[in-house]
């Protein structure tokens, strides 16, 4: 189709220069390259809103609830211990009232033990019953 040496002269290469130069070729392959390059940025501009609404917006919010339920769980854990406290201070009261009131009550009804696995939280100044 080609001659052998068309590619090899240097009148071909010169006649392919001077069509692109003034023919407009290389503002057509810039042109081209430009518009490539704004194409990829926007398909990056979408991906990144993509990202940012399907998956970090999610994890944020699942954050931010997770962080009030941990501050729920501290005030309800630091009820729990108000609580502990003053249980533990009402029986002591009862546990003298029955000792004035009657003094063989406690001997023929024990205190019950404390388990062991509430003694750190019950009484955590001392490891006493």
């Amino acid at each position: 189709m080609f001659p052998p040496d068309l590619f090899s002269s240097t009148e071909f290469w010169t006649a392919v220069i001077v069509a692109l130069l003034g023919g407009g070729g290389v503002g057509a392959i810039i042109g081209e390259i430009s518009s490539r390059r704004k194409d990829t940025v926007q398909i990056a501009a979408q991906a990144c809103d993509i990202l940012t609404d399907s998956v970090i917006k999610p994890l944020r919010e699942q954050v931010d609830s997770q962080e009030s339920q941990i501050r729920h769980l501290e005030r309800q854990q630091e009820k729990y211990f108000a609580l502990a406290a003053y249980t533990r201070s009402l029986f002591h009261w009862l546990q003298q009232f029955c000792e004035i009131v009657e003094p063989g009550f406690l001997r023929r009804h024990p205190k019950p033990h404390l388990p062991d696995e509430l003694r750190a939280d019950v009484v955590p100044e001392t490891l006493e019953d």
